[in-house]
Formats: structure tokens, sequence, C-alpha cells
């Protein structure tokens, strides 16, 4: 029975952060990112026609898993987990509020 509600739990919470990293999302902003799976990636920026793109990166921190996205040549310009982007390492150890995520 606990199995059971537990299973029912995590497949009703599908959230940008579902264990599957590669995907469409759009920020809370509008901008859109794409994620694939040989670690391309693009991003298009709320208001702009162009679609950059880009890398990302797997990264881990203690217990926290992470992916960071690459922009303008910086390898670490978003760190995206837990269905949220930030902009700094030091905002996603410590928790500090976060850019929402969801899936497209």
């Amino acid at each position: 029975m606990i199995t059971a509600i537990v299973t029912t739990a995590f497949s009703c919470n599908k959230n940008a952060d579902d264990g599957q990293v590669t995907g469409k999302y759009v920020d809370e902003f509008g901008n859109k990112f794409e994620l694939r799976e040989d670690h391309s990636a693009t991003i298009q920026f709320d208001g702009q026609d162009k679609v950059n793109d880009t890398r990302w990166h797997n990264g881990a921190h203690n217990d926290t898993s992470y992916i960071t996205i690459e922009y303008n040549g910086d390898s670490t310009y978003y760190y995206m987990s837990h269905g949220k982007l930030y902009r700094r390492i030091e905002d996603l150890k410590a928790g500090h509020p976060a850019i929402e995520l969801e899936r497209d």
C-alpha cells in the first residue's frame, strides 16, 4: 500500500525535474531552452527571434545534482536543478530564490 501511494505521488508530480534532463523548457520570463541528449542546447530569449546554439554540462555538489547551461562563452551561465534555474552556484547551494521552469 505504501509503495502504491509513493509511486502515485511521484507519477502525479510531473514538473521540469522528473529525472529527465533533456527536453524543452520555458522559464517564468518566457525564455526558451532546449536541452538535447548529445549535450547541445539552444536558448531563445523572450522577445528575440535569434536562437542561440550552446551546450550543457553535468555537475554535482555533494548530494545535489545539477547541470550548467553555457551562454556567450560562460560555461556556467545558468545552473539548473530540481526544475529551477539559478544564475550563481552560491544561490543553488543556499536554495535562494530561483527562476521557475516548466516543460514546454
